[in-house]
């Protein structure tokens, strides 16, 4: 892929995607993520990068229909290490899910010192993540 996709995908990360730790039942993992009203865009992500696309619910009648694409775990992991020199607004977001994601182990449970970190990441993300007026 030449280095103008990856700097364009950058962007599109930047400022309509998101990268998360997520958990559930204890079980933790890296997801990144596009939402958006054109089904290229979200289709080319999917023919280029792999990972999942769906189509949102209309939640109001004007709405237009939203698309949706997201990858998971090592997949995820490396689709950041390719657009990483690039990202801006979202880089330390990356940061923290490749140092996470290079700790997990693939198999198994983790002991509690790596659930307690892989725990302190998800939080930092969240906060990083986090919407609405910056109180200082």
């Amino acid at each position: 892929m030449k280095k103008t996709d990856l700097a364009y995908v950058a962007g599109i990360i930047d400022g309509e995607g998101w990268i998360g730790i997520y958990t559930a039942n204890k079980i933790y993992r890296l997801n990144v993520g596009v939402s958006n009203t054109n089904e290229w865009l979200v289709r080319w992500l999917e023919f280029a990068f792999g990972g999942h696309m769906h189509v949102l619910p209309v939640r109001h009648p004007n709405a237009k229909l939203q698309y949706d694409w997201q990858m998971c775990g090592r997949k995820a992991a490396e689709f950041l290490t390719l657009i990483y020199p690039y990202l801006r607004i979202k880089r330390y977001q990356a940061e923290i899910a490749l140092d996470y994601q290079k700790a997990k182990r693939h198999y198994g449970h983790m002991s509690d010192k790596e659930s307690a970190i892989a725990e302190a990441q998800r939080i930092l993300m969240a906060s990083l993540n986090k919407r609405g007026k910056i109180v200082k």
